[in-house]
């Protein structure tokens, strides 16, 4: 090591032991200090340079690669080497991502005491890790260039192109000229739209819909403004696996929240000719969109969807016993209220859907102290590339 190593702005040696969740590379100092930083492998040795330093851990750039992994491919983005943070991985193969992935979900839970032997389901790898991505927002830098916020979330790197974006995207990107009104942008891809971009300040309203197409399920309106998935193919199986489930469960009702434009209920209903469904949105217009969903899709009798807080709804409900409860939270999870309203309506069989495996430890937690128990858990890498992905858990109350 390096004289001074552990202090920041000097240089030492780190040999790379496992990856954390998020892709930075770990390893430990002759202090005793963990130290993280992005871009290494697993039994790599490197030269870093610290950067940030706290009382149990420090932070690191990688400087130089003394020993590399045979897991290690070159980058073929060039902004990844300028600093990008939106590509955790393109710096190892996919197979090795994925393995990766999948172990840290599983420690996830595990060391938590949240899963047994046999639950863990293979990971479904996303058939494409470039250019799968059908929406994009990207900011202006200094000099009127489109390119993405740095690891500082101050400095905005250059992008000429983003290797996750579908062509049609990065074409448009291309051809972009900045207007000084807004200082981001967002591209969304649809085969039925092509491109619509609109600015911060809203050049397509949020009420304006867009037609996006799930592989083996069909057409859906969705409000430009609203949510769905950036990964379509992955996303069909995701669906498919949800279906799976809630047909395991021999249940007839199904109560979905965060059901943004009704993906799932509909889904569902087309497979189970008994099912009744009910979703529960807080975004209007996506409801509006879910109610058209179900009359094209020729379900609106069985499904019915309800605009407001998934918490004070789902409490209107009563308890579920007989029925089953799809959560489709955001990043940050299930709000309080909702997770409240969840344990007080007691279903026997709860699949959570996430695409943050930390805040879904947190609510299986509380899941665990009020009797429910992990029957199946799988991570479906909707993300590639990045250090995100989605996972879905099915809880049985015991």
């Amino acid at each position: 090591m390096l004289p001074g190593a552990g202090t920041v702005n000097n240089k030492c040696k780190l040999t790379v032991s496992t990856l954390a969740y998020g892709g930075d590379a770990v390893g430990h100092l002759e202090s005793g200090k963990v130290c993280f930083v992005p871009g290494g492998l697993p039994g790599e040795e490197l030269e870093v340079r610290i950067v940030q330093e706290k009382n149990s851990f420090v932070r690191a750039e990688l400087v130089k690669v003394l020993k590399s992994s045979p897991h290690r491919i070159t980058p073929p983005c060039p902004a990844y080497e300028h600093g990008c943070p939106g590509c955790a991985y393109l710096h190892c193969d996919y197979e090795t991502e994925l393995q990766w992935k999948q172990t840290q979900f599983a420690d996830f839970l595990t060391r938590s005491g949240l899963l047994d032997d046999g639950v863990m389901r293979e990971p479904f790898a996303a058939p494409q890790r470039l250019g799968y991505r059908n929406k994009l927002k990207l900011h202006r830098t200094a000099d009127g260039r489109s390119g993405m916020v740095g690891r500082d979330n101050i400095t905005v790197i250059p992008v000429e192109k983003c290797l996750l974006a579908c062509p049609e995207i990065n074409d448009a990107v291309s051809a972009c000229t900045w207007k000084s009104s807004g200082d981001s942008m967002t591209w969304r891809y649809t085969a039925h739209d092509q491109v619509t971009a609109f600015a911060a300040s809203g050049e397509v309203k949020k009420s304006d819909w867009l037609t996006e197409e799930l592989p083996g399920v069909g057409k859906f309106k969705v409000p430009a403004g609203g949510f769905f998935q950036t990964n379509t193919a992955v996303a069909a199986k995701l669906v498919e696996r949800a279906v799976e489930e809630i047909r395991n469960s021999g249940k007839d009702e199904l109560i979905e929240l965060y059901c943004g434009t009704g993906i799932f209920s509909i889904a569902a209903a087309q497979k189970l000719p008994q099912l009744h469904s009910t979703g529960i949105e807080v975004m209007a217009e996506s409801i509006k969109a879910a109610r058209w969903n179900a009359g094209k899709h020729g379900v609106d009798k069985r499904c019915r969807f309800v605009s407001g807080d998934a918490g004070s709804m789902l409490k209107k409900y009563g308890k579920l016993n007989d029925g089953v409860l799809l959560v489709d939270p955001p990043r940050s999870g299930l709000s309080r209220q909702a997770l409240e309203a969840v344990i007080s309506a007691a279903p026997e069989r709860i699949i959570y859907i996430s695409c943050a495996a930390d805040t879904l430890r947190r609510d299986l937690q509380l899941f665990r102290k009020r009797g429910y128990v992990v029957t199946q858990a799988g991570i479906f890498d909707m993300f590639p590339a990045t250090a995100h992905f989605e996972s879905m858990v099915t809880l049985i109350k015991q």
